[in-house]
């Protein structure tokens, strides 16, 4: 049997759907599903050691993936990222276990490949022949390449401050790329309406479950590289909330399984700028519409993410911490992962590790002890532009050696 999918379950309402008939969202109430998994056959029949030995990539946890017939899998080998062990990093930060999940090596660059190709694997087997998603970059570029390689036509809403990289890959891979005016809020929108009109998917939550299907991988290789363990504490950037909730569904799994014994604290980063799950969180209500946009952090900016309650409920169900961090901090760690550890990670990224810097808006200290996983959701190849405002340009010198000593000593301030 290729998966242990029972059907796709309604959070509303509870019930197991079949998800040839409801593949996105519940008939009933329009919310959000989550695949129901027969755990009981998955621990009968799947074997963690077996696991290990397939070939690398997402799909070798198909039996816990939500799609029935391997011919639809659509894949450009994504996943298994390296899970590395920061150690000149923690020790800055006090941190003996501090790691690093470099999601920068996926195809497309980000951990939404993880996602996309779930996604658009399941399209291909529901039928779906169009998709239309709105991002700020990293997600446009991921399903331009997932459903180029699929053959399902894509319309990428992107915003004006994409990045050029961005757009320039939704372009290459033969979609039509749209610039829209506005923030998230206002490019969603649009995406809902011009799917509906034209009776595309609008593949963003709540309808687009199978984005968390597939991020959830990352909360298996996670607890594979640690020995089968859980974390004490898992850090999402966070925008829509995606990550955060990939990491509580695979973490849940694997505690059904008995192959975790407990599940890790889950925390979010927010940007000053843009926060309304960190405030949400922090207040105790509702999460709310935040207003006005302010911030250079653009993969993290979701002014009214459809997920938001769920993800707020999630940090306070697993003890976790919503983290506010400003801009110039991002940008401090994002050069301070690539000068301790050699990753070059986009300021969305630096945001789990600016959360456990000085200076972040963090509610409690972490202890020192923990073992900590930063999520490193991108490459700062897709998001230069910040980095080159902040680092300024390059000098220029004459094939000289005197020149070369002058920028020489420059540099150690002799």
């Amino acid at each position: 049997m290729f998966t242990a999918l029972k059907g796709l379950r309604s959070l509303e309402t509870g019930e197991v759907l079949d998800d040839a008939k409801h593949p996105f969202t519940c008939p009933k109430t329009g919310g959000a599903l989550e695949g129901a998994y027969d755990l009981d056959w998955a621990r009968r029949h799947v074997d963690r050691d077996e696991l290990a030995r397939r070939p690398r990539g997402i799909w070798r946890w198909h039996e816990l993936l939500p799609l029935r017939d391997p011919g639809n899998v659509v894949s450009l080998r994504e996943g298994d990222t390296p899970l590395i062990h920061a150690e000149r990093l923690g020790k800055d930060l006090g941190l003996k276990r501090l790691f690093i999940l470099d999601e920068s090596r996926n195809p497309t660059g980000s951990f939404k490949d993880r996602g996309g190709s779930v996604s658009i694997s399941k399209c291909r087997e529901v039928g779906v022949r169009a998709v239309i998603l709105a991002s700020s970059g990293n997600a446009a570029a991921c399903f331009g390449a997932y459903c180029a390689r699929g053959g399902i036509e894509y319309i990428g809403f992107v915003r004006a401050d994409s990045s050029a990289v961005h757009c320039l890959q939704v372009a290459a891979y033969g979609a039509l790329t749209l610039i829209v005016e506005g923030d998230q809020g206002v490019n969603t929108r649009l995406a809902e309406e011009a799917a509906q009109k034209i009776g595309a998917l609008h593949a963003s939550l709540p309808r687009n479950l199978y984005r968390v299907e597939g991020k959830k991988t990352a909360a298996y290789e996670i607890a594979e590289g640690l020995g089968w363990k859980a974390p004490d504490r898992v850090v999402c950037p966070t925008a829509g909330g995606t990550m955060a909730l990939a990491m509580d569904q695979g973490f849940r799994e694997l505690l059904a399984l008995g192959w975790i014994d407990r599940m890790p604290a889950i925390d979010i980063v927010q940007p000053e700028g843009c926060a309304p799950v960190a405030r949400a969180v922090r207040t105790g209500k509702k999460v709310e519409p935040w207003g006005e946009v302010r911030t250079r952090s653009a993969g993290l900016t979701s002014p009214n993410p459809g997920a938001g309650n769920r993800v707020a409920d999630i940090v306070r169900k697993t003890e976790g911490q919503a983290v506010i961090v400003s801009d110039d901090l991002n940008i401090e760690a994002e050069f301070l992962i690539a000068r301790r550890e050699g990753l070059f990670l986009q300021p969305a990224s630096g945001a789990s590790v600016a959360s456990l810097m000085p200076g972040a808006d963090r509610p409690r200290p972490v202890h020192p002890e923990e073992t900590i996983v930063c999520i490193g959701t991108g490459t700062g190849k897709n998001a230069t532009e910040v980095a080159s405002a902040a680092l300024g340009p390059t000098v220029r010198i004459k094939p000289e050696l005197g020149a070369f000593m002058g920028a020489w000593n420059e540099r150690k301030g002799k």
